[in-house]
């Protein structure tokens, strides 16, 4: 079994109560777990195992699940006059300047100073949010999916583990192989025994039987002649 497993993940996804899963189930297992601006490009390079990836397709490199979608949200100045809506639309947006980059504190000051509103997913509007900034749902705008990617070549060993981490297997499905073999294991011993108990029982049951009728021969008292 490997002694090393890498992840890596982007801004707002929150990692940590599957790391802790895994630190349990494997304990000898030394577990990187990194934030990273571009995850994908830590798998390719082969920083990381495994990673999570914010709206990446599989291609021919890589393999990818998906696990869940968030809301895209609009970020802007706290007094902005899109505040004033009470629901907001894509068709709201018309005319507004709009930034876009790699979602940082910087670019964050940038809409706090009331350069541009931006869309953001909900979960990194929120890991960089400040007092001066309002985030607002859109009703009709796109969804940000998260998902986790590996290398179709050279996959590591615990690949399969973690996904069934995330997936919410327990420690004893049988698709974590060192469980389903230990399973198996007691299961034929579990067998063995009962088959072991059975015949007991049954041979009890005829010996206690065989003596029921020898006591009930030896105990008959001869007919008189007539």
């Amino acid at each position: 079994m490997a002694s090393r497993f890498a992840l890596a993940f982007p801004l707002g996804v929150t990692i940590g109560k599957w790391t802790r899963v895994f630190a349990e189930r494997q304990p000898d297992v030394e577990l990187v777990a990194r934030p990273s601006a571009d995850p994908l490009a830590a798998l390719a390079a082969g920083e990381a195992d495994m990673v999570f990836a914010r709206d990446a397709p599989a291609d021919d490199d890589r393999h990818l699940i998906p696990l869940y979608t968030e809301d895209v949200v609009v970020v802007m100045h706290h007094e902005h006059l899109l505040t004033l809506e009470e629901k907001l639309h894509l068709a709201d947006l018309d005319g507004e300047p709009l930034l876009t980059g790699e979602p940082s504190e910087a670019f964050m000051r940038s809409v706090a100073a009331g350069d541009g509103i931006a869309l953001l997913p909900a979960s990194v509007a929120k890991a960089l949010r400040r007092k001066d900034v309002t985030a607002m749902r859109l009703e009709d705008g796109p969804v940000s999916q998260v998902g986790l990617a590996w290398p179709r070549d050279g996959q590591h060993p615990l690949v399969d583990e973690f996904i069934g981490i995330v997936r919410g297997r327990s420690a004893h499905s049988s698709r974590n192989p060192d469980v389903a073999a230990t399973e198996a294991e007691r299961s034929a011993r579990d067998a063995k025994a009962a088959k072991s108990a059975k015949i007991a029982a049954t041979q009890s049951a005829r010996a206690a039987k065989r003596a029921a009728a020898a006591k009930r021969s030896t105990g008959k008292r001869p007919r008189p002649k007539r």
